[in-house]
């Protein structure tokens, strides 16, 4: 089984000071978030692509996660349902006609109001810079339409009733994981990359399922635009922690915790700006698939596109900058070995070239004003450089 996230900071890795004062980060969970993860949980059956190994998830995480135990008590029910159907049969067609997974669904489900509202807080598109115009219209309207139905879904089996009857295991998994709030992450990321966001809200999933191995945990990252124009991001987080006893929540981790919140929070940073550039890839693109680095990239964590190869460095090399402007040199020095041997070999160049943006933050107010700096080692690679490198960084 791939693993997506590992946990690999110090008891020494400690932030500078607390993040609880700043009013723009919070911890909570959405309701849409784990309607979506129950009626996924429910569609298991049904799916024609990974249906084993989501059953697999289902009795793996069923065994510590107490609050699937109790879903699966109270909605076993509804195996057969229609939303059991029609989640089971989005996730088939994104992944087939779309390319995509579970992980896109986030976003509009925080565009969506929370249930049981059917409106939206802004107009949502879905949008892939690899997908025509058209494909990403066709996108959208199947997730809003999927969205639709849910919201039905939630008021019809009156889902409100399963948070109000969980609400101490909910508050507890918040309280958990804000006593692991990555201290003054926020500042120093905005310092790194020369911008900011509205708000910062990491999103507790307690009905999220990805089997626990070594405190492992599965983050996803999602955003939503206001009609102000202002950004909120969020980081979605499944458990990385085995419940065993009461009192515990699935969250009591401060390494994952941090390395999760750090990581995702810099993909709304990150994404932008490579995806602005693809006709500067090229010739990376070229390379990625006749090079054993779309192999290496798929083994570490599914990443099977060039751009999210590259997104994923510099996300990488955010998290190793990051540390550096909170002078905890030896994090910094944790994440940079630890990425280099899970096969993210242009680090060592990318942190190189990234002197010359930290020297000249005149010139380059924001990160991605440098990005196409960047760009060019991995568009002035070779196959030869390449796999050596895989090789010689394991």
């Amino acid at each position: 089984m791939k693993k997506i996230f590992v946990v690999f900071v110090s008891l020494s890795s400690i932030f500078g000071f607390s993040q609880k004062n700043n009013s723009r980060f919070s911890v909570t969970y959405n309701k849409n978030i784990e309607t979506y993860f129950l009626a996924e949980i429910l569609s298991a059956e049904h799916r024609k692509n990974n249906k084993d190994f989501e059953l697999y998830k289902i009795k793996e995480c069923s065994v510590y996660q107490p609050i699937v135990k109790k879903a699966l008590e109270k909605y076993e029910r509804l195996k057969n349902s229609d939303i059991a159907v029609s989640t089971a049969k989005l996730n088939d067609i994104l992944i087939e006609k779309y390319g995509s997974w579970n992980d896109i669904l986030m976003t509009p489900l925080m565009y969506h109001k929370e249930f049981p509202a059917t409106d939206w807080i802004n107009d949502y598109k879905f949008e892939n810079n690899n997908l025509t115009k058209e494909q990403n219209r066709e996108a959208t309207d199947l997730i809003k339409n999927y969205l639709s139905e849910l919201s039905k879904f939630y008021v019809k089996e009156n889902i409100a009733q399963f948070f109000n009857e969980n609400k101490d295991f909910y508050n507890g998994g918040i309280q958990e994981y804000n006593k692991q709030i990555p201290a003054g992450f926020a500042n120093a990321m905005e310092q790194f990359y020369g911008e900011g966001f509205n708000a910062y809200t990491i999103l507790i999933s307690p009905m999220m399922i990805w089997p626990i191995e070594d405190n492992e945990g599965r983050g996803i990252a999602a955003e939503v635009i206001l009609k102000s124009g202002k950004k909120n991001i969020y980081e979605v987080a499944s458990p990385f922690v085995k419940v065993e006893k009461p009192g515990e929540f699935g969250y009591d981790n401060q390494f994952q915790a941090r390395f999760l919140s750090v990581h995702e929070f810099g993909h709304s940073f990150v994404n932008k700006e490579v995806y602005k550039h693809k006709d500067r890839l090229q010739k990376f693109k070229d390379l990625f698939e006749k090079s054993k680095l779309k192999e290496a990239m798929i083994k570490t964590g599914g990443y099977g596109d060039y751009q999210i190869c590259v997104a994923e460095h510099l996300v990488r090399l955010g998290e190793i900058q990051t540390a550096r402007i909170q002078k905890d040199p030896e994090r910094a020095q944790r994440l940079e070995d630890y990425h280099l041997k899970n096969n993210f070999i242009f680090l060592p160049q990318l942190e190189e070239k990234i002197k010359e943006y930290n020297a000249n933050r005149k010139k380059y107010k924001t990160f991605g004003d440098f990005v196409p700096q960047l760009l060019d080692i991995f568009e002035n690679t070779d196959i030869e450089f390449i796999n050596n490198a895989l090789i010689e960084n394991k």
